[in-house]
């Protein structure tokens, strides 16, 4: 039986026990490590989608409650394999619940699940597509996709245990601990369940099944059950045969393997030995990391063809061998070496490496090293080996276009990594790997002093130091070099400043005198200015250190430095000076807040900036030793290390700013830090952020624009301010009036803020906000955490509960009477005293903004309440539903006059120009996103995008259509009909002499009319002129002839008219008109006569042609 050689190589620079996700999720390192695995395999067969997010990425939202109607999508898809939504339209009809109007994009899955019995609904007919499924629930669904519960055993009183007692006979349940199974089931253990009972559940046979993996070939019967369902074709209504899953339909396999590269350098997991015998399957998998080259995993696939990426098992390190003096590739000099022929090597991610190779690179002290024992036969059969090399930078890189170089050589941009960091004197290590690239890595900077020298003893092998309190050998590495001569006994190296640099493994590769690393600052100020000698410019920075100490003005290398900081010339800065203190240099605070990286070298800065990210906030209060700190809505880790610079200016006066700065380090202890990062109140500007490089959810460094919160007195609400504008100042100065936190009335003035992330002005009106005092009596201001809630106290006691205004909230937060002040009339209030405490009346709610007590309170579920304050009792809440969301708001005054709000208001998803909004009553209202609508107390109501119908293209099938597209003319004797045009997508009818054509919006009953007016073109006849000589009468005779005599009626306001001229072709004058069809005219007078016909329009009609006529009998 062949050993699973699978191989791994667990390398990266870390040997880490990491499990490989989807990258498809945005949030996956949010899902549980336990169901990873299932969420990843899922969404890669397209059963479980994600939410699509504004910026085009896809989240899953793990710990969400899932809801009915998407869990009858999942199990739709599992059960027919119809991943890409192909045929789910055409099960849309076949509901039969009576809440089917608002399911929406749920409706074809729902009704298919139904009709095959796999979901089921409530005994009062509905199915209530947004509510909560319970895990049991979620059972019961797939388990009868597996072919269970044909004799309703999943119904009456111990349903749940029959679905509990087959879940985990079948396996579904093995991954699952500790989890209520009777709470609404997250996304993330619905995941779990549904990949379980794919990849082990059995399935059982059916009879007569209603048989999804058919989808293409069901036909709707008017009784439709799920026996009753024919199918097209023939088909094997045992379909499935016991002890087959799910996965089977899908061709859905795990292969176990170690990866490799192949000659295109694409990397794979190959399942036997690297022979590549015949019946070997090798899985290509795209996108993999190549330091894990040789590490031992699987990954899923479907007909061979990756759906995951690789989930690695680590378990197989086999770590505790440490000594390496072994002959690796003879068979029989240890127990713990495999046989030269099951050995793998991995070197740099290269399959083809030789075991001397490998054997001299595992005896480098600091090359990295993992061994595996695939087979679980106690010999070691893998051993992989990163075995970088150590340098320093003599130069910049040069970078120009697709080439970039390093060190001397020059490379294609696509063939290195990891080198955009490096500068001059950075001290770094690169490695060579498999995929062609050369990875460079930025080593950081020890600073210590030499306190012992050790040299080794019997029976070691390796003398030390002792540096900064701890023991270092040093490394073997290749370019390894002890510059500062700290690995010998000189008495000179002791008890001196020093740095040294480490590698992955501890070792020490590089020391020095000079700090090449480089350090974090903020900038205060910049300036340049003109040289001694007139023949140069020269620019110096002041930086707050992060010891807190400032370095006075020092001089930058300007021609290394391509960054945000100006360095404003001094002579125009002294010309426009509106700032006071220090520093004296300047006097304008150049560039305060700036966040960069410097080195020093022979007392000249090199900087660099430091900002990854600009323009962030703080997305909730930061709160004095909390363990992360949220930016730009996500969470980073405050560490130990984490820096946080802050800055703020304030101003003195009207165009006068002076600035506060500041630094602290590490999160705040009260034992061991007192002096760590204190708190900030939310919304406050995070200027400048960087993150740190192996982590990048971890704070490293960050400047903050504003105060920590210790430097404000209170917050209070404010329900109103008076404007004065001062003499001189370019600033009004507002007074405002509010109620701080001990219910005080207190008046407070200040400028008009132009700082980052204040509000002044009336804006301030109607929140609540933090408050300082600055210079000259005038305050600053910032918003508070608050909210706009309902009060309501519990009975008779002293317990107040809040409901806060919008969407999904509920009575969740509890708080005291005694903290609820009273401002529904703040005519009274009288600055100096107190505002009194509301009095609750029976039964009555207030609007009252609310104000919460822990701001960074991720954990607790009841939110806690410091105080509120009630601003209206007049109204009356309501809690209506709008497309199956809950929605909390005042709906009505005390008079009874409804309150309106727009859609924008309840949710920013309206952003469509226009919707139809329908109530329960089916009533249908056409309103644009930002108007106001009544919604009442427990209504409900379904909203539709509205989009125009589109015009098509019309094109005239008989006559002419006119350019604007209103007119069609066609010939005379045309019938008026739809088909005289061709108009695709339009309803056509006729209206007399019109067309009318009706567009129906894709999206919305909304109709667009055209009209077209249809004209007949009137007929022309043929008009003939005859003469005879009447010899009884002596008169000539005329006689007019039209060719179509019947068709010209005298009703009809026809008429002829006989004209005689004097020449052959000229114009005459009229001899004789007639209303008639037809008739005899006499003349005895010789000369040219022409008859012409007219319609009742007076247009000509036709004309005959001149006719002689003489006066002697004779015939013309």
């Amino acid at each position: 039986m062949k050993k699973l050689l699978a191989m791994v190589l667990a390398l990266v620079m870390t040997l880490s026990l990491a499990v490989s996700a989807n990258a498809a999720f945005k949030d996956v390192k949010d899902i549980d490590e336990t169901y990873a695995e299932s969420a990843a395999v899922l969404n890669g067969l397209g059963v479980f989608k994600g939410y699509e997010e504004k910026d085009g990425t896809f989240s899953f939202q793990p710990k969400n409650a899932i809801t009915r109607a998407e869990v009858a999508a999942i199990v739709y898809r599992i059960y027919t394999q119809d991943v890409k939504d192909a045929y789910v339209k055409n099960y849309e009809t076949y509901n039969k619940f009576g809440d089917m109007a608002g399911a929406g994009w749920a409706k074809g899955y729902i009704g298919y699940c139904a009709n095959a019995a796999l979901v089921k609904g409530y005994p009062n007919g509905t199915f209530v597509p947004s509510g909560k499924v319970t895990g049991y629930e979620v059972l019961a669904m797939i388990l009868r996709a597996v072919g269970y519960d044909q004799k309703n055993e999943f119904t009456g009183a111990d349903w749940a245990l029959h679905v509990a007692e087959i879940a985990e006979r079948q396996g579904i349940l093995d991954n699952v601990k500790g989890v209520d199974l009777n709470a609404p089931a997250t996304r993330e253990l619905v995941a779990e369940l549904l990949f379980r009972a794919i990849a082990e559940a059995s399935t059982v046979t059916y009879e007569l099944l209603f048989q999804a993996i058919q989808v293409p070939m069901v036909t709707y019967t008017a009784a439709f059950g799920y026996q009753n369902v024919s199918l097209n074709e023939k088909a094997d209504n045992k379909i499935f045969a016991k002890n087959k899953t799910l996965g089977d339909a899908f061709n859905l396999a795990s292969y176990e393997g170690y990866i490799t590269y192949n000659a295109k350098k694409e990397a794979m997991v190959l399942t036997e030995k690297g022979e590549k015998t015949a019946d070997d399957v090798i899985i290509t998998v795209a996108d993999q990391d190549v330091f894990d080259a040789g590490r031992y995993g699987h990954v899923w696939a479907t007909k061979t063809t990756a759906i995951t990426d690789v989930f690695y098992d680590d378990s197989l390190l086999a770590t505790k061998y440490e000594s390496w003096n072994t002959d690796w590739t003879t068979k029989n000099k240890t127990d713990f070496i495999a046989e030269k022929g099951d050995m793998n090597y991995f070197l740099n991610g290269n399959e083809d490496a030789k075991a001397s190779d490998i054997e001299k690179a595992l005896a480098v002290k600091g090359a990295e090293k993992a061994l595996y024992d695939i087979d679980a036969d106690g010999d070691i059969d893998t051993v992989i080996v990163i075995n970088p090399i150590v340098d320093v930078m003599t130069a910049d890189y040069l970078a120009k276009n697709d080439k970039v170089k390093i060190q001397g050589k020059t490379f294609d941009k696509d063939e290195v990594s990891g080198y955009e960091e490096l500068a001059k004197d950075d001290v770094f290590t690169y490695v060579d790997m498999v995929d062609g690239v050369r990875y460079f890595e930025e080593l950081t900077a020890i600073a210590g002093q030499k306190s012992a020298f050790t040299e080794p003893k019997k029976g070691e092998s390796h003398n030390y130091i002792t540096f900064a309190g701890k023991d270092y050998e040093q490394s073997g590495l290749t370019g390894t070099s002890d510059e500062a001569s700290l690995f010998t006994k000189i008495k000179s190296t002791f008890d001196k400043d020093g740095y040294i640099y480490v590698d992955r493994g501890g070792f020490v590769v590089y020391t020095s005198w000079d700090k090449a690393a480089a350090a974090y600052a903020m900038v205060i100020d910049a300036y340049s200015v003109l040289s001694d000698k007139h023949d140069d410019i020269e620019y110096y920075v002041n930086l707050l250190l992060t010891d807190g100490t400032e370095t006075g003005y020092v001089q930058v290398d300007h021609d290394k430095y391509d960054g945000a900081v100006r360095f404003t010339n001094v002579a125009l800065v002294n010309y426009n000076k509106n700032y006071t203190g220090s520093p004296k240099a300047t006097g304008n605070y150049i560039d305060l807040g700036v966040l960069v990286k410097y080195t020093v070298k022979d007392g000249v800065y090199t900087l660099t900036d430091a900002a990854e990210t600009d323009g962030a906030d703080l997305t909730v209060a930061y709160v004095q030793g909390a363990a992360t700190m949220k930016i730009a809505n996500k969470n980073y880790a405050v560490t130990d290390g984490s820096i946080v610079f802050y800055q703020y200016k304030e101003e003195t006066a009207a165009d006068k700013f002076t600035a506060h700065y500041g630094v602290n380090v590490g999160k705040y202890d009260a034992k061991n830090n007192e002096t760590g990062i204190p708190g900030y109140y939310k919304d406050v500007d995070v200027d400048y952020l960087e993150t740190d490089k192996d982590d990048d959810e971890v704070l490293e460094a960050a400047v903050l624009g504003y105060l920590p919160a210790v430097w404000y007195d209170d917050y209070a609400y404010i329900y109103d301010y008076t404007k004065t504008t001062t003499t001189g100042s370019k600033l009004d100065i507002y007074t405002y009036y509010g109620v701080n936190l001990n219910g005080e009335v207190i008046e407070f003035s200040a400028y008009k803020q132009l700082g980052q992330g204040a509000i002044n002005g009336k804006d301030v009106v109607g929140n609540v906000v933090w408050y300082a005092k600055d210079h000259n009596d005038l305050y600053d201001f910032g918003k508070y955490d608050s909210t706009l809630s309902s009060l309501k106290q519990m009975g008779n006691t002293n317990t107040v509960k809040a409901r806060e205004e919008g969407k999904e909230t509920d009575w969740n937060t509890f708080m005291n009477a005694n903290v609820v002040y009273d401002l529904t009339d703040t005519d009274a209030l009288k600055v100096g005293e107190s505002a009194p405490v509301y009095t609750f009346y029976w039964d009555k709610t207030a609007q009252a903004a609310v104000v919460y007590k822990d701001h960074n309170d991720d954990n607790n579920d009841v939110k806690i309440v410091e105080c509120a304050f009630v601003v209206d009792d007049t109204v009356k809440y309501g809690e209506f539903k709008v497309d199956g969301a809950k929605y909390w708001y005042p709906v009505e005054t005390e008079t009874g006059d409804a309150i309106k709000y727009t859609l924008k208001d309840l949710d920013d998803a309206f952003n469509a120009a226009k919707y139809h909004i329908t109530d329960k009553a089916g009533k249908t209202e056409l309103i644009a996103n930002d108007a106001k609508f009544a919604f009442a107390a427990n209504g409900e109501y379904r909203t539709v995008k509205h989009t125009d119908a589109v015009v098509g293209t019309i094109t005239a099938v008989t006559g002419t259509l006119s350019a604007d597209g209103k007119t069609l003319t066609v010939p005379y004797g045309t019938e008026i009909a739809t088909t005289l045009i061709n108009a695709p997508g339009a309803d056509v009818k006729v209206d007399g002499s019109k067309l009318v054509l009706t567009y129906t919006s894709a999206t919305c009953d909304c109709t667009t009319v055209v009209e077209i007016n249809v004209v007949v073109t009137a007929a022309v006849y043929s008009v003939t002129l005859e003469q005879s000589y009447n010899a009884t009468d002596a008169e000539t005779e005329l006689t007019v002839q039209l060719s179509t005599d019947a068709q010209f009626d005298v009703d009809n306001g026809g008429k002829i008219i006989v004209y005689k001229s004097s020449t052959s072709n000229g114009a005459g004058a009229v001899y004789w008109d007639s209303s008639i069809g037809g008739g005899e005219i006499t003349t005895k007078t010789s000369g040219y006569y022409y008859a012409v016909a007219f319609n009742s329009a007076n247009e000509v009609i036709g004309q005959s042609a001149h006719l002689f006529v003489p006066n002697d009998g004779t015939i013309g």
